[in-house]
């Protein structure tokens, strides 16, 4: 097999620019598909500082939650990690910020939202994008026909895949989950 020199390449290919995605896109262009590529876990009792570090050092900005068995828990995203909800959580524990672990701050799996992954073959990344906003979460997990987790879109990769700002925000299905988010909005502009 021939090889070339490299004395004239001073960039990196990226496939999304070869092909510009739109709303109109297939979702598919924006699916980590977990048959393809390892999903990204951590750990339930990572504690939140290190596991903070694991996701800037890995590139990524959420994983999925699991303990020692394997089995999936939940959702932890750097949001998690860096936001009020760690203070809130530390508050409420009469913990330090310090003892806290992912399992602490992470987003249940009882709390998360998912698509059959068939549908996402007739999807748009718009139409994933407004089921985002409809559910007020970051991310949307695919299930696969034998009701294993099969992958993940999340707002984040459309906004890198669309080259546009995509802002999801929190929303309340309990009246508890409206007092939370009424007053973290509080905090924030303390």
């Amino acid at each position: 097999m021939n090889t070339v020199k490299l004395a004239g390449v001073y960039n990196f290919c990226d496939y999304i620019d070869c092909e510009r995605l739109t709303l109109d896109s297939s979702a598919e262009n924006v699916v980590t598909d977990f048959t393809r590529r390892a999903p990204q876990v951590i750990l339930k009792d990572v504690d939140i500082d290190h596991a903070l570090y694991m996701m800037i050092n890995g590139h990524v900005r959420s994983k999925l939650v699991i303990d020692h068995d394997d089995t999936f828990l939940g959702v932890v995203n750097s949001r998690d990690l860096t936001g009020r909800k760690v203070l809130s959580v530390a508050q409420k524990r009469s913990q330090s910020r310090s003892d806290l672990t992912v399992e602490d701050v992470m987003t249940s799996k009882a709390d998360l939202h998912a698509l059959p992954y068939s549908a996402i073959e007739e999807a748009k990344i718009g139409d994933i994008l407004e089921t985002l906003k409809e559910i007020g979460q970051q991310h949307v997990l695919l299930v696969g026909q034998d009701g294993g987790l099969r992958g993940m879109i999340s707002a984040s990769d459309i906004a890198k895949a669309l080259h546009i700002p995509v802002n999801i925000f929190q929303k309340a299905h309990s009246f508890k989950e409206i007092f939370a988010i009424i007053h973290e909005h509080e905090e924030m502009s303390a």
